[in-house]
């Protein structure tokens, strides 16, 4: 069966294999959201090594004849290959609506499609629910790529952070990426009040966020410096970019004065692609919504050692290329359904996939936090 149009290619409303892929996934995966913020792998079965090959310096010398260069010093670079391996746990959607809800809508759409029977196929119900279920595996996905941790309640089907694997605040912190530490980098905050620091959401000084934002770029590893400004992303708490957007936006005392401030505060030309130094730096609304969710059981990455209180407000700074998502997009196990269960008189929708997230090299991220 092709893909395409759910609602007008068949009653069953059944895909498999890379038709759910091209209904469920590829949409998502081409998404601004994950196309340029994260890299993706699409053919992983279960699991698949990354092998990175690590930089080579100082391996040069003057041609003396036969035999191996003679190279010595602290600083000669030997070559080897670096394995990361990115698993992608089995994932599915199960949803149920019951028919009384909405089946005055149905039948009514389902006469004009020439169908009399209480199926979502050949409504517009059924693209809104191909739509929605499609948009709410995307949010998932981000929200697990970041947060998800295996551990919390046991890797369960309950649809919560411990349903997708482990995601990358767990991974960098298991790893110890940033500064061969657990957590993220500390920063002391001077303008902002100590309860704004631990409360998910608070206002935080601009002074505190441009800080942030230079500290942490000032003291990404060497790799991470040299990696291109188009090729590497600031992913921060929303009110670090608030703050940090309303300091370049303030406006001028001057009279008369047409700035860039008055000019970015009425036209908000540059607001979507916001940068600092060149790098795009992207407010990450959904670790709000996390912080608050895993109150009970914080993200190691996000406990400030020295201070002893559990931050929200960061910034993580990586390459593009350095981020994973790992996915199956032609297994044949992939499936996306609607369809009417008589015993119930539900309307079920199913849906099944694989998914998973992991990072590459520790030189090519970095982060903090204001304490």
């Amino acid at each position: 069966m092709a893909a395409g149009d759910l609602a007008k290619n068949s009653l069953g409303g059944l895909y498999v294999g890379t038709y759910a892929s091209g209904i469920l996934l590829e949409p998502m995966f081409r998404s601004d959201e994950i196309m340029r913020n994260y890299t993706l792998y699409p053919n992983v079965k279960y699991k698949q090594n990354i092998l990175m090959a690590n930089k080579l310096t100082n391996i040069t010398a003057i041609n003396d004849g036969c035999g191996a260069n003679t190279c010595t010093g602290a600083n000669l670079d030997e070559f080897d290959i670096t394995q990361k391996v990115l698993t992608v746990q089995n994932v599915s959607v199960k949803q149920t609506q019951c028919w009384d809800e909405f089946k005055a809508e149905v039948i009514r759409e389902s006469y004009n499609a020439g169908i009399n029977m209480p199926d979502l196929n050949g409504t517009q119900l059924a693209q809104i629910i191909g739509k929605r279920t499609q948009q709410g595996i995307q949010h998932d996905t981000i929200r697990n790529m970041w947060a998800g941790n295996s551990t919390l309640a046991g890797n369960v089907a309950n649809c919560s952070y411990a349903s997708m694997g482990d995601g990358l605040w767990k991974l960098l912190s298991v790893g110890n990426a940033i500064g061969a530490a657990s957590q993220l980098r500390e920063f002391s905050a001077t303008g902002t009040a100590a309860a704004n620091l631990i409360a998910v959401g608070a206002t935080i000084a601009p002074a505190d966020a441009e800080l942030l934002l230079r500290s942490v770029f000032d003291g990404a590893p060497a790799e991470l410096q040299q990696t291109p400004a188009g090729e590497k992303k600031m992913f921060v708490t929303p009110n670090i970019y608030n703050a940090y957007f309303g300091a370049l936006t303030a406006l001028s005392p001057s009279i008369g004065a047409v700035d860039y401030g008055h000019s970015e505060a009425q036209s908000g030309a540059n607001y979507t692609t916001l940068r600092f130094r060149g790098v795009e730096v992207v407010p990450m609304y959904e670790w709000d919504t996390s912080f608050t969710a895993l109150a009970a059981a914080p993200p190691a990455l996000f406990t400030a050692a020295t201070a002893a209180i559990q931050a929200t407000q960061g910034c993580i700074y990586a390459a593009k290329s350095n981020l994973f998502i790992g996915s199956d997009v032609t297994a044949p196990e992939n499936n996306f359904k609607m369809f009417y269960d008589e015993s119930t008189e539900d309307m079920k929708i199913r849906a099944y996939f694989t998914m998973g997230f992991q990072f590459g090299w520790n030189s090519l991220v970095n982060g903090g936090m204001l304490v």
